[in-house]
């Protein structure tokens, strides 16, 4: 079986998503640790331009967004569990939320000014400089991840206070098994806990600490390090990708931020329907497959 790649970097909060997510499904993995800001020269003839992070390979095929990338694990491991059919509704759309809204909400916590001293990102004004150009590269045409400190840590106590108390009653939040919400509520609460400075802020909810601590006690699995040039070998020495009918000249864009898009030739590739899948090519690699949720992104015609 091919080996699940993920390219990512140890800060990612979406990556810890996927690293977690790993552990508890004891999937093992190569991790490619990317740089935090552009250029990313050693994935880009992967993904053809997606910014986001992470993303998995496997093989020439390419992931995009932990919303995919979590169904693909799940399909891989065999767990049922992670969404279950008779809450799919309700468990699906908190992770959405948790991924889209209390992402948000968490950015301007974790980046508010107390928090600043201690984060690397932060540690000169180069490397301040350097990452806020980034972000802001990376955000131009949409809102961003931009919501005003006051209004976040309003939104994050009360959303806090609601999480402890459903928590004092459940192990999980749907009960005594993990679902894909817990994951994606995980990486938010992990985000601001891994800041010092604000790891006393979340004292006043032990219930959620408690399923916080359970949620890391899955680890990360079994990993080796890889290099993004020995990924990119993987790639162009995987199989050949199968006949596929190829629709037009077509690209993937996110509908929120990150409004990088992605071109290649639309086709439906019958082991991921719930995609947008493009065919592109690239001289590094070949032909590779990248995929994107449909939930959270769009297909135009170029």
């Amino acid at each position: 079986m091919d080996t699940l790649i993920l390219h990512q970097y140890a800060g990612s909060p979406f990556s810890e998503k996927i690293r977690c997510l790993l552990g508890f499904l004891n999937l093992p993995s190569a991790q490619v640790e990317i740089p935090v800001i552009m250029p990313r020269p050693l994935l880009m003839p992967l993904t053809g331009g997606y910014r986001r992070t992470p993303v998995l390979q496997i093989g020439r095929e390419i992931f995009c967004d932990t919303a995919l990338i979590s169904k693909v694990l799940a399909s891989r491991s065999g767990n049922t569990q992670l969404y279950p059919k008779h809450l799919q509704a309700a468990v699906e759309h908190l992770a959405f939320w948790a991924d889209t809204f209390l992402f948000k909400v968490v950015v301007s916590v974790a980046f508010q000014p107390k928090a600043l001293a201690d984060n690397p990102l932060f540690s000169d004004e180069a490397a301040a400089s350097a990452f806020m150009a980034d972000r802001a590269a990376f955000s131009e045409g949409s809102a961003g991840l931009q919501i005003p400190l006051e209004v976040a840590l309003g939104h994050f106590d009360i959303w806090m206070t609601t999480f402890n108390r459903q928590l004092e009653q459940s192990r999980y939040l749907f009960g005594d098994h993990p679902t894909i919400a817990d994951f994606s509520v995980y990486h938010c609460l992990w985000f601001i806990a891994e800041r010092p400075a604000l790891a006393a802020d979340l004292e006043a909810f032990p219930h959620a600490l408690r399923w916080l601590a359970a949620m890391k006690q899955w680890g990360h699995g079994q990993t080796q390090t890889m290099s993004g040039n020995e990924a990119l070998e993987v790639a162009a020495k995987a199989p050949g990708l199968p006949p596929l009918s190829e629709g037009q000249v077509s690209k993937v864009v996110a509908i929120d931020y990150g409004l990088q898009p992605v071109t290649g030739s639309a086709v439906v590739v019958p082991h991921v329907p719930e995609a947008f899948s493009l065919k592109r090519q690239d001289t590094a690699v070949g032909d590779v497959l990248v995929h994107f949720p449909k939930l959270g992104f769009r297909l135009d015609p170029v």
